[in-house]
Parts: structure tokens; sequence; C-alpha cells
């Protein structure tokens, strides 16, 4: 089931990993298709994101609401949960240690304060 089409692969691969760090299976379609360019109607290559399951499509389509809405809005900074690494609003992901925005604090002691 297709759930995303892009003229950016960058945009289509960031999405495919969302989803797929989700547990859900996916792959890229036209991924390699941009030389067709020119030749075929542009839209034809345009790189695809694909869910293997037809009923994973709902949720796959609700987290790229979710991706979408986070991308246009990037928020305030915010502190990783595991590291303590402190962050700007735009990144969903430690640079430090890898662990994703929201997961909760695990370093103990006092959580550092996202107001810094």
């Amino acid at each position: 089931m297709k759930i995303f089409v892009s003229q950016n692969l960058a945009e289509v691969e960031a999405l495919k990993s969302r989803i797929e760090d989700e547990g859900i299976p996916c792959f890229v379609k036209n991924q390699f298709t941009s030389s067709l360019a020119g030749e075929v109607p542009f839209a034809e290559v345009f790189p695809e994101l694909w869910v293997v399951r037809e009923e994973d499509g709902r949720r796959a389509k609700a987290l790229l609401v979710q991706w979408k809405t986070e991308s246009d809005n990037p928020g305030q900074g915010w502190t990783c949960g595991r590291c303590g690494e402190r962050h700007e609003g735009q990144f969903t992901t430690c640079w430090k240690c890898g662990a994703d925005r929201g997961q909760p604090w695990t370093g103990g002691g006092i959580a550092p304060s996202d107001s810094k």
C-alpha cells in the first residue's frame, strides 16, 4: 500500500526510518529512477513509500501525519531522556546516544530541565 510520495528521496528515507522504528515493514519504490526524469512523466519517477502489509496502512499514515506536524512545527528545544544532552526543537533523535525525543528520563536523580 502506497502511503507517501515526494520528489525528495531524503524525505522519503527519513519517513521510512520512522515507520520501520515502529515495527512496520516498508520499502521505497522508484528509489533509483531520478535519472529517467525527462524521459518519462516526472511524477512517475518520484520516490514512493509503501508499507508491506495492508493492515499497517492506517497506523503508518497516522505516523506520517505526526511526522509532518513535527516537521512543520519543530517546537521548543528538548533534553535527551537517556543521556541529558540538550537539542534544538527540529531534532527528533539525540546525536550523542541515539535515543528518540520523548524517551523518559533514565539518567537517575533529578531530570534535567527543558527550560535551559
